[in-house]
Parts: structure tokens; C-alpha cells; sequence
């Protein structure tokens, strides 16, 4: 029986390790719809706008998303869900942002 479990909870562990991976899934349409609306009056260019670039980003990220650190993965995909349907742009920019500070890691001095 523990043998059982122990097997059924490494299954799951690479289920969501894998699921993880993978680029996160927005409702791109809704997202575009919020910010095309904004304002009141619906436009249809910035609607159209907004899925090029969602669509821009998306592309800039599917194929990096896997090879990017966990933590980065896990941060920017809640800043770029926060409050909505999620932003690929947020994403992206988020990704940016935070390996840029990773490989430029600021330091204190005391002088």
C-alpha cells in the first residue's frame, strides 16, 4: 500500500512539474475586451492592438518558458494574472524585468 502511494504521489509531482513548464494559458480575448473598453466606448483598434501584441509576447516566451527558473515561472505568472484574465505582455515584461535583475544582482557597499 505505501508503495502504492509513494508511486501515485511521485505521478502527481511530475504532473504538475510538467504542467508547470508549460507556458501559461490566458484568456487573451477577455483580457483585450477589458482594456479595448476601458473608458467606456468599445475600440476595436486598440481590441486589435492588444491581441498583436499578446500574441508577440506569447511567441517571445513559449519556447524559453521551460528553460526559465521555477521561481521566475511562478512570480511572473501571478503578476500577470493579478486581477484579470492575464496578460502575456505583463508576462513578458515580468520575465524580462526579473532576469535582468538576476544577472545584474545589485550590491551594498558601506563607503
Amino acid at each position: 500500500m505505501k508503495t502504492l502511494l509513494a508511486a501515485t504521489a511521485a505521478a502527481l509531482l511530475s504532473l504538475n512539474l510538467a504542467h508547470a513548464q508549460q507556458t501559461p494559458r490566458y484568456d487573451v480575448e477577455a483580457h483585450c475586451e477589458q482594456v479595448a473598453g476601458f473608458g467606456g466606448d468599445f475600440s476595436s483598434t486598440m481590441y486589435n492592438s492588444c491581441i498583436d501584441q499578446e500574441q508577440s509576447a506569447y511567441d517571445n516566451l513559449k519556447d524559453r518558458w521551460s528553460g526559465l527558473s521555477a521561481r521566475i515561472r511562478g512570480h511572473c505568472d501571478e503578476v500577470a494574472g493579478f486581477g484579470g484574465p492575464g496578460s502575456y505582455t505583463m508576462l513578458e515584461s515580468c520575465v524580462q524585468m526579473e532576469t535582468s535583475a538576476a544577472d545584474n544582482k545589485s550590491e551594498f557597499n558601506f563607503d
